[in-house]
């Protein structure tokens, strides 16, 4: 059983150091799953459909109840009447003055009413109320578009991070690779060098330049490795995933780029994409039905309604059927609510101003992340050039060195320009396809 027990652990420990190689869009799912932002807004999102549907019951009946009872420690209605002689009464009015036949009369007291016991329930359907029921259900609806909208730009958001760590380290792992080759090259150069340092045929100077390079090529590859490190654990934390879960990016910074003209598009016919200038929209038309909400609260309120009423009083119990209609006109309201709606209509303008200025700060976005779009595709020619050249350089000193007219030192030079110019390559490569993201989110149609 031990060794069983042994066996098992060590297959899921080697299958949770497996590591698996997630491509963009794998990525892109995961981070939509298990974002703990994304995970926040979708509850907002359930939040203003209760709010919605909470808006909805005003539709119908307000059914209440409500009871009372009290007891007191003697009765509320107390009579006395004092003892006294009544005269009989024969049925001749005539006699009845002169009586001579009395009947006599005890004194008595009463007390009643130390108890009450009353139930009523109402329903009351209201069939006017100035337009506030259905104003009150628009703003909700409006609510849940607008919680909705917020939460697809928190998406926008998340999407955009996730092209950034996934390209970036797409670059790292390219820039190690690159740096692997450098490495391998000096592991042979240092070979070669100390074979000839051995023979006598070059100085000590030579072999010591190869063995720094060599030091300076490890120091490179520790900063790399922390950076891929760190920008990983950034990264499975943006993704919902532990940090003890192993992967590597899929995708190379290699392939076909297509031009920045692929992807323009004009920013008055983009705006209307961007959730920003819906929200804004919808934020008028949220002060447009506030102020309507005000305007009903001027108008009268017209209800019916029905009820059952219960009774318990003086040792007897009795139920009452009820219908009754409500109509309350307010009065002394309209001063204050005037003046609230005068507030609602300087709100309205500032809601629509606010519209104007950011759809045009929207657009200025826009042309920003194009221009910046173009210059990271410029970068890439540059880049590419500086390639070129610094390859036909390090091959020009390649040929020297081998016939021994230039030193070992222009040789190492030409070498690391040649890595340098690669790894710039590789930025450039990267940074386009962030910026491709970026502009793409500001047209208002990043691929999720």
């Amino acid at each position: 059983m031990g060794k069983i027990f042994i066996t098992i652990a060590t297959l899921f420990l080697g299958l949770s150091a497996f590591s698996q190689n997630y491509s963009l869009e794998f990525c892109k799912e995961l981070a939509l799953k298990n974002n703990k932002k994304l995970k926040t807004a979708r509850l907002s999102i359930q939040a203003a459909e209760k709010v919605k549907k909470s808006a909805f019951t005003e539709y119908f009946p307000n059914i209440s109840a409500s009871g009372s009872l009290f007891r007191s420690s003697k009765g509320l209605i107390q009579l006395e009447t004092p003892g006294m002689d009544l005269p009989v009464y024969d049925g001749n009015l005539a006699n009845l003055e002169n009586a001579t036949q009395f009947a006599h009369v005890p004194s008595f007291s009463i007390e009643t009413l130390d108890y009450a016991n009353f139930g009523i329930v109402t329903a009351v359907q209201p069939l006017y109320a100035g337009g506030r029921i259905q104003t009150g259900n628009k703003l909700a609806e409006l609510n849940q578009e607008i919680t909705k909208s917020q939460y697809d730009l928190t998406a926008d958001e998340i999407m955009i991070v996730t092209e950034k760590h996934y390209w970036s380290l797409v670059a790292l792992k390219e820039k190690k690779t690159t740096l692997e080759g450098y490495e391998r090259l000096l592991l042979t150069l240092q070979k070669e060098v100390g074979d000839f340092y051995d023979a006598g045929l070059i100085k000590k100077s030579d072999l010591l330049q190869v063995k720094l390079e060599l030091i300076k090529v490890n120091g490179n590859k520790l900063k790399l490795a922390n950076s891929t490190e760190i920008l990983k654990m950034a990264f499975k934390q943006h993704l919902g995933i532990s940090y003890g879960q192993e992967f590597d990016v899929q995708d190379s910074i290699g392939g076909e780029l297509l031009p920045p003209e692929t992807y323009y598009m004009e920013t008055d016919y983009a705006l209307t994409n961007r959730e920003e200038y819906n929200i804004l929209n919808k934020a008028v038309s949220a002060e447009k039905f506030q102020k309507k909400m005000i305007v009903g609260e001027m108008l009268p309120e017209l209800g019916v309604g029905i009820g059952g009423m219960y009774l318990d009083i003086l040792d007897q119990d009795n139920t009452y059927g009820i219908a009754f209609a409500s109509l309350s006109i307010p009065i002394s309201d309209w001063w204050g609510k005037s003046y609230k709606k005068q507030e609602k209509d300087i709100k309205i303008k500032i809601a629509e101003n606010n519209l104007k200025e950011n759809s045009e700060l929207l657009q200025l976005q826009m042309s920003q992340a194009y221009y910046n779009l173009k210059e990271a595709y410029k970068q890439i020619d540059i880049a590419r050039t500086m390639v070129v050249h610094s390859t036909e350089y390090l091959k020009e000193l390649e040929d020297h060195y081998d016939a021994g007219m230039t030193t070992l030192s222009d040789f190492l030079e030409a070498r690391a320009m040649s890595q340098e110019a690669m790894d710039s390559l590789t930025d450039a490569r990267a940074q386009y396809k962030i910026k491709v993201a970026e502009y793409l989110k500001a047209l208002g149609i990043i691929q999720r």
